[in-house]
């Protein structure tokens, strides 16, 4: 068999002179600590245009926020979580809900992609509509408006 080559030999590093990102959740500020791992952005995008599951897409969002809120490892000591901890408790005790959280996955892995980010308006009030045909995170939800579907991008 032929090689192919090699792949993924270089880390990426974050430059520590550009700014973080910050966001506003449930009245406090938070400071993006790292980047959404490539594959895991491609896995959002899959889950966006419903080319998985949807439970896959869901743990999709929830590894977005962890690794965009969990700083890396410095001098060999383990990754600093205090920022995704703090997340996770102000989520759970205001009840946020899930298209709140899927907006805001949405808005990381769009600021990180280069892509623009623009202020999505509120949606309603009440339970989200579903449909017993689909288990997949569909590209009409309202949390994943404006993303273009994978196919669209191949196709050109």
């Amino acid at each position: 068999m032929r090689s192919l080559g090699t792949f993924g030999a270089a880390l990426r590093e974050a430059s520590p002179d550009t700014e973080k990102d910050t966001f506003d959740f449930c009245g406090e500020q938070f400071e993006v600590q790292n980047r959404i791992p490539p594959m895991l952005m491609l896995q959002l995008g899959a889950a966006a245009s419903g080319k998985v599951e949807e439970m896959e897409g869901m743990a999709a969002i929830w590894e977005a926020m962890r690794c965009s809120l969990t700083a890396p490892a410095v001098d060999g000591q383990e990754p600093d979580a205090t920022e995704f901890q703090r997340f996770y408790k102000l989520a759970l005790a205001n009840c946020v809900e899930l298209p709140e959280l899927m907006r805001l996955a949405l808005a990381l892995f769009e600021s990180q992609a280069g892509r623009p980010t623009e202020q999505q308006p509120a949606l309603p009030d009440g339970p989200l509509p579903t449909s017993t045909s689909s288990s997949t995170l569909s590209s009409t939800h309202p949390a994943l408006q404006g993303m273009t579907p994978v196919d669209r991008v191949l196709a050109g």
